[in-house]
């Protein structure tokens, strides 16, 4: 009671509402000298502005009070809360025209499961179909069924992602049979009017509502007394926005849905692919609380091989995400050739001005049996065109046809089938993490193949920790990792001298050189020198060990030359395959490497089989991890192996284009790994490939004929100079 002190206009008149025992026990809390102050405002009269004003008060007051009305249909509402499908078929029947196919189940079930269970789930339907129209009713479902109290809508811009919000707002708003059956959700929305300024002030029986219903922020449901429903929160963002760290009043999102989460533009672009895959396995995914497991179901349709929508969907590139696609054609006609004289026959009608083109119509006619012989199609539905009173399309494979004919195949099955076709003109390294974690060698840690090997190191060195593997490889660059690990760089603090922090690194790298050569020891090993503090240190070290240690700088493509080695550099130069290396002051070899090509020789290694199908025999130029108990052991080598990937794109009048892509920071691994493969490289480890091939050979130069001499040569070669001098020829 302590703000009664004040005691302004509202709060006398809650006290003149109270009997004679509610106003002695308030004013017994207050001192005396307030109770006199707030005696006196009692007992003095009101003035005709202040009745007015209480008359106005209690008029505004009046209105904004609503009683909400029985449920309509108790058993109605509650066999539908039992069954989604029953719920979106009785409450939005005008929304679901189409008759409920595979696709739509499969949606249904795992978003009501993702939703009760929590978890990740991406599907990919096919253009038309209606996914999003059924991902608005389920929404809707989940919140009547209280299996989400923070909905969030997501889509691939904030304009997409209000229309889908709005248009849920509006199925609570002006849904009539929704009202009959859930009054104390619907009813309060109704009693706005459309107007969100007057949700502050409605309230049932003097309790307010608390409703929130505006179309550019969130809404909340409304208190009811007697109603699970009220504080139930709904938003929605684009991936386009800042919504890291989103909640509303302290609610924690707990279940995300997106639509479509890219544009056309978007897709096109591998690099926005990858911030958009990072906003959904980062943001998104961080937004709920520690004690939840947050539900993610995600609907898209993919529009090319390297597009976000393709890489989420694949079960081998994102396997925690679940992915499932869905194709229109389901089964292919066994009569392809029938199909294709109907595409023709189309082409032909339509050049003559014929749009519907009948005569491929009267051919499907003649031979339909023929022609739908193997067909299976994900959903029987079609639009029906008559012309001059006859029907021109006749089922929902020659629909699919029909637009195969008017676009393309490739259009058809990106847009239809979710299977879109390699693009000739764009490539990129197809590596995952579940591919690299699966290339096993066969062969404990730390255990050598019967052949003998040359074995190299790789060391990439950070401000606080290193990271190195060490790779055995024999024959035709048949590659074992066999084994690989951390090094602590002790006694590393941030802003510590930069003599302390070279006698960290000295140091720990001494301790590794020690702990990783009492076991198959590295014939020859590459240590990033790196910059500033990194190198005094590495070239201090390597100084130590001696032979068998060596600083090593990375180049990329631009930047690396390989030089020309001649007798007058011979000393000072060493050149070896895609590397070359510096004589430095002091006596240390600098090899500086070309970083990307190893980077992809570390991929190509990888992505080869590494066992010959026909002997069981491990295949020339394959890499394998070695083998481990823990299906976990190389989950993070893994991730760090492909956290880059190489590019090329064909780009008229330039060819093909290479670029190299990061799509995490956390890619030690992958330059350790680099390291050790060029360090096998100047052990002389090759491809067979490469050592066999030939080369065209290089233009010989031509012949220049000497000018004539001046002097008749003398026996035993002797010619006189001009000068008193005489030349040796």
């Amino acid at each position: 009671m302590k703000m009664l002190t004040s005691y302004n206009t509202t709060e006398i008149d809650f006290l003149r509402s109270l009997n004679d025992w509610e106003l002695e026990t308030v004013l017994s809390e207050l001192p005396i000298v307030e109770q006199t102050r707030i005696l006196q405002s009692l007992l003095t009269p009101l003035t005709e502005r202040d009745e007015d004003i209480q008359r106005q008060r209690a008029k505004r007051s009046e209105a904004a009070r609503i009683e909400i009305p029985s449920v309509g249909n108790q058993k109605r509402r509650d066999k539908c809360l039992d069954d989604p499908e029953l719920f979106l078929k009785t409450y939005f029947p005008e929304r679901y025209t189409i008759k409920f196919n595979s696709c739509h189940y499969q949606m249904i079930d795992t978003i009501v499961s993702r939703a009760r269970y929590g978890g990740r789930q991406a599907i990919a339907a096919p253009r038309g179909i209606g996914k999003t129209e059924v991902a608005k009713g389920l929404l809707v479902y989940l919140i009547l069924a209280g299996m989400v109290r923070c909905p969030l809508v997501g889509c691939a811009t904030t304009g997409l992602a209000r229309r889908v919000y709005k248009d849920v707002q509006d199925k609570f708003a002006k849904n009539d049979l929704l009202l009959e059956d859930f009054p104390e959700v619907c009813y309060p929305i109704r009693a706005l009017e459309g107007a969100p300024q007057r949700a502050g002030k409605q309230h049932v029986a003097g309790k307010l509502t608390n409703i929130v219903w505006t179309a550019s922020d969130y809404c909340r449901l409304p208190d009811v007394d007697g109603s699970p429903y009220g504080g139930i929160k709904m938003a929605y963002f684009g991936l386009d926005s800042a919504f890291r760290g989103f909640n509303i009043g302290g609610d924690r999102v707990d279940f995300v849905l997106v639509d479509d989460p890219e544009t056309r533009e978007s897709a096109k672009s591998y690099d926005q692919g990858v911030d958009r895959e990072e906003i959904l396995d980062r943001d998104i995914a961080g937004l709920g609380s520690q004690e939840t497991n947050m539900a993610i179901s995600l609907l898209t349709t993919v529009q090319n091989c390297y597009c976000l929508s393709y890489r989420i969907t694949d079960a081998n590139i994102k396997p925690a995400w679940n992915g499932v696609r869905f194709g229109m054609v389901e089964t292919w006609p066994k009569e392809m050739e029938k199909w294709e004289e109907y595409i023709a026959l189309r082409h032909k009608d339509q050049s003559a001005g014929d749009e519907h083109g009948r005569t491929a119509i009267k051919h499907y006619r003649m031979h339909r049996k023929e022609m739908d012989a193997g067909v299976k199609m994900l959903t029987d539905f079609y639009v029906k065109v008559k012309v001059s009173n006859r029907h021109t399309v006749l089922s929902s494979i020659q629909q699919a046809f029909d637009k195969i004919a008017d676009t393309s195949m490739e259009s058809y099955l990106t847009e239809y089938q979710n299977d879109p076709t390699p693009d000739d003109t764009e490539k990129q390294t197809q590596l995952t993490a579940a591919t690299v974690a699966n290339r096993i060698s066969g062969l404990d840690r730390n255990c050598l193949p019967d052949p003998v090997c040359k074995i190299g190191l790789g060391v990439d060195i950070g401000d606080h920790y290193g990271w190195w593997v060490k790779i055995a490889a024999h024959g035709n660059a048949i590659g074992y990792v066999i084994d690989y690990g951390i090094m602590e760089v002790t006694g590393y603090v941030k802003g510590m001298s930069n003599a302390a922090k070279e006698l960290a690194i000295h140091r720990a790298l001494l301790d590794l050189h020690k702990d990783i050569t009492e076991e198959n020891p590295a014939d020859f090993a590459l240590i990033d020198s790196g910059d500033g503090d990194h190198t005094a240190a590495v070239y201090k070290a390597v100084k130590s060990v001696g032979d068998g240690w060596a600083a090593a700088k990375g180049y990329d493509a631009g930047r690396y030359h390989h030089p020309t080695i001649t007798p007058g550099n011979r000393r000072t130069k060493r050149a070896f395959d895609h590397c070359w290396a510096g004589l430095q002051p002091g006596g240390i070899w600098l090899y500086n490497i070309d970083s990307e090509h190893w980077k992809h020789w570390v991929h190509l290694r990888l992505q080869a089989n590494p066992w010959n199908e026909h002997d069981e025999s491990r295949a020339d130029g394959s890499l394998a991890l070695f083998s481990s108990d823990d299906v976990r052991q190389h989950q993070t080598i893994s991730h760090h192996l492909v956290s880059e990937c190489r590019q090329e794109k064909f780009i008229d009048g330039k060819g093909w284009v290479r670029k190299w892509i990061v799509k995490s920071r956390n890619n030690h691994y992958l330059d350790a790994a680099a390291l050790a493969c060029c360090a096998l490289g100047c052990l002389g480890v090759r491809l067979l490939s490469e050592t066999v091939s030939n080369p065209l050979p290089k233009p010989k130069p031509k012949q220049v004929n000497p000018p004539p001499m001046r002097y008749q040569q003398r026996p035993g070669g002797w010619v006189p100079n001009r000068g008193t001098q005489w030349k040796r020829r």
